[in-house]
């Protein structure tokens, strides 16, 4: 809610539901070292110059500060030689572990206490986010051509998949299972074949007749078109698009550009303005 302040919401021993998530979190806590190995402890680590924490590591009681330095190597990285230790046993409660001989019973060391690893060694492999921080790593960039060369590729895999589909999309229209989008590759020749210049057609929505004026490709559309010089002013332009002129028309709007799909060539005469629909 806006303007309201942090002091106006309940705590969360104030809210039920927050205590109700507390109390199933912790539901289990106070068993939760029932059935652990006499003379074991579970402790977590942390670690100086990492940010992960490693949770329930088990020691045994008995072992000296200088074994558990020996085994914390195995999971942190630092050496023993270059390791402080530090036991947080609640609170503001931390004690140095400063005598190698001593073992962690000695220090009092309990379940759910955490050991802390301070790495002295200033050319540390985990200085600096060195084992953590991925940026840091140097990274292998093979370039697009040599990648392009490779068969197994998933991008080799993805164009010949293309190609596959392609061919079978091809194959499809050349049997007249489907028809062509306007959007796949036309053959112009065949298109121009099929619409010649100055030829008599018709231009549907609308019955609207003209000639054949352009056969190809218009700036900005997709496929290819059929540029009409309409016989009325019926169109959309004057046979110009996006300030290139594709053919030139009486005037404005007696040009247009349709889809192959939408224009019959045949014997489309001009249409006689005065004619009626009762003469034979």
């Amino acid at each position: 809610m806006i303007g309201s302040r942090a002091e106006d919401f309940p705590t969360i021993h104030q809210s039920q539901e927050m205590q109700a998530l507390r109390d199933y979190v912790c539901a289990n806590d106070s068993t939760r070292y029932d059935n652990q190995a006499e003379g074991t402890l579970r402790l977590d680590v942390t670690h100086s110059n990492l940010l992960q924490r490693w949770h329930d590591i088990i020691f045994d009681e008995n072992m000296t500060i200088h074994k558990v330095k020996e085994k914390l190597y195995r999971h942190g990285g630092t050496p023993a030689a270059h390791q402080e230790l530090f036991l947080k046993r609640g609170g503001s409660d931390t004690i140095f572990l400063m005598d190698e001989g001593k073992t962690l019973r000695y220090y009092g060391a309990r379940n759910g206490m955490e050991i802390h690893i301070k790495d002295t060694d200033p050319h540390s492999i985990s200085l600096h986010g060195s084992l953590e921080d991925v940026s840091q790593v140097q990274k292998y960039v093979m370039e697009d051509e040599k990648y392009d060369q490779l068969e197994n590729s998933v991008r080799a895999i993805k164009r010949k998949e293309k190609a596959k589909a392609e061919a079978a999309r091809a194959e499809a229209i050349a049997k007249g299972e489907i028809l062509p989008t306007v959007e796949e590759e036309v053959n112009l020749e065949e298109l121009q074949e099929k619409f010649p210049l100055d030829a008599r057609c018709e231009v549907q929505p609308g019955g609207r007749r003209g000639a054949v004026a352009y056969v190809g490709k218009v700036s900005g559309m997709k496929g290819a078109y059929v540029g009409v010089k309409l016989d009325e002013p019926l169109g959309m332009n004057d046979g110009t698009k996006d300030g290139k002129k594709y053919f030139d028309c009486q005037g404005p709007k007696y040009g247009c550009f349709s889809n192959p799909e939408h224009v019959v060539v045949g014997d489309f005469p001009e249409r006689d303005p005065f004619a009626s629909d009762d003469e034979f």
